[in-house]
C-alpha cells in the first residue's frame, strides 16, 4: 500500500475515533484528534500538486462539487480545531457553547468527508454499483446528522464543578425572586452508581447527583440571587429514564396531577423563576399541579425550559391557561448545554 493510501485510511480511523468521543475518556479524544490533525497536515503536504492546480483548467459539475466539498470539509475541520482547543482549554476563549459549535462542526464534517469519498469513487465505480455506493453515503450522511447530536444526549457522561460553572458576573435584580424547578432529582430513588447522562435529566459532581433543572436553578441564583424551591411529588418517579417517560404519558392521559408534599409560600415573591423539563411536548403535570394550586396572580413567571431537542414544545401554551400570572419571554436550554448555559442565562434574564 502507498504512503498516500496508508495515510488515507489512518485517517479514516482516527477520525471516527475521534466520533467515539461518548465512549472514551476527554484524553484519548484529545490525543487523537491531535494525531488526526497532524495527519490532516501531512495529507495536505503530500497532495500539494492538488493545490497548485486548484485553480487552473476546466470546471465541470464533478470538480466544482469536489473543490466545493475540500473547502467546506477544510472550514469544518478548522471549526472542530478551534471548538476543541477552547473546551480543552489550550488558549483562553470567549465564553460561548463551543461544545454545541464542536458537535456541529463534527456532523458538518462526516457530511462534506461521505461526500469527498462518493466524488473520489465515481472515478472507478460506475453503474448500479455507483448508485447503491450514493444510497449508502446518503444514509451514513443522514446517520451523522441525526445520530451524533443522539449519542451526545444519551451516552455523554455529565460530570460538573459547582464552583467554576457558578462564578461569574451578577445582576441587581429590583424585587424579591423565588426560583421553582421540578426535577427527577428529589423525586426519584436513584441506584448509588446511577450512570449520569444529559439526556437522562442528569449530572454528577464527585458522588452527587445534579438534576438538569437543579443545576439551571442553581446558575440562575447565582446571577440573580433569590431563593429556590424544589417541587417533590408524593409519588416516587423510576429511575429509569424510559419508564419514566411511560409513567409521564399515564399522568397525561388520565389528566392525574401528582400530589406535591408541598407549595412554596409565594406572597413574598414578585418574581417567579420556573424551570421544568419537556416531558412529552409539554409541561410536566407536577408542574400543572404546582400552578393550579398557587395563587400567582400579580406575579411574573420567567419559564426556563430544558429539553432534548423538542424546544418550549407547547409548553408555554399549558403554561399560560395553568394560571393567572404574567408570563415572561421565556428561554429554552438543551439538555446537553446547560453546564455551559450561565452566560446564556445571563443575557436573558438582563435582558
Amino acid at each position: 500500500m502507498g504512503r498516500k493510501k496508508f495515510l488515507d485510511v489512518a485517517l479514516m480511523i482516527l477520525f471516527f475515533v475521534g466520533l467515539s468521543s461518548n465512549f472514551m475518556s476527554a484524553q484519548i479524544h484529545e490525543t487523537a484528534g491531535i494525531i488526526f490533525i497532524a495527519g490532516i497536515i501531512a495529507h495536505n503536504v503530500l497532495n500539494k500538486n492538488f493545490y497548485k492546480n486548484f485553480l487552473r483548467g476546466n470546471f465541470n459539475r464533478r470538480r466544482i462539487i469536489n473543490n466545493a466539498t475540500i473547502i467546506f470539509f477544510a472550514a469544518s475541520v478548522v471549526t472542530l480545531v478551534i471548538s476543541g482547543g477552547a473546551l480543552a482549554e489550550y488558549f483562553s476563549a470567549p465564553d460561548i457553547n463551543w461544545r454545541s459549535i464542536h458537535l456541529g462542526a463534527a456532523i458538518c464534517s462526516t457530511v462534506a468527508l461521505f461526500a469527498h469519498i462518493l466524488i473520489h469513487a465515481s472515478r472507478y465505480v460506475k453503474g448500479k454499483t455507483f448508485y447503491a455506493a450514493s444510497m449508502l453515503v446518503f444514509v451514513l450522511a443522514v446517520g451523522a446528522i441525526f445520530g451524533l447530536p443522539y449519542l451526545d444526549r444519551w451516552f455523554h457522561k455529565v460530570e460538573v464543578n459547582r464552583a467554576e460553572l457558578l462564578r461569574g458576573e451578577k445582576l441587581n435584580v429590583d424585587g424579591k425572586i423565588l426560583i421553582v424547578y421540578f426535577s427527577r432529582v428529589g423525586n426519584t430513588n436513584f441506584p448509588d452508581k446511577v450512570d449520569a447522562v444529559s439526556g437522562a435529566s442528569l449530572m454528577l459532581e464527585g458522588n452527587e447527583k445534579i438534576g438538569n433543572a437543579q443545576m439551571i436553578a442553581e446558575l440562575v441564583q447565582s446571577v440573580t440571587g433569590g431563593d429556590i424551591f424544589a417541587l417533590q411529588t408524593e409519588k416516587i418517579y423510576p429511575a429509569n429514564y424510559g419508564e419514566t417517560t411511560q409513567v409521564a404519558k399515564q399522568e397525561f392521559s388520565s389528566g392525574e396531577l401528582p400530589k406535591l408534599k408541598k407549595l412554596p409560600d409565594v406572597d413574598a415573591y414578585d418574581k417567579i423563576i420556573l424551570i421544568y423539563p419537556l416531558w412529552w411536548h409539554t409541561l410536566p403535570k407536577p408542574v400543572e399541579n404546582f400552578l393550579l394550586s398557587t395563587n400567582l396572580s400579580g406575579k411574573k413567571i420567567y419559564p426556563i425550559v430544558t429539553h432534548g431537542g423538542g424546544g418550549l414544545g407547547e409548553s408555554i401554551d399549558a403554561l399560560k391557561i395553568s394560571t393567572q400570572a404574567e408570563i415572561s419571554e421565556p428561554l429554552d436550554i438543551y439538555s446537553s448545554d446547560i453546564p455551559s448555559s450561565r452566560k446564556i442565562i445571563f443575557d436573558w434574564l438582563r435582558k
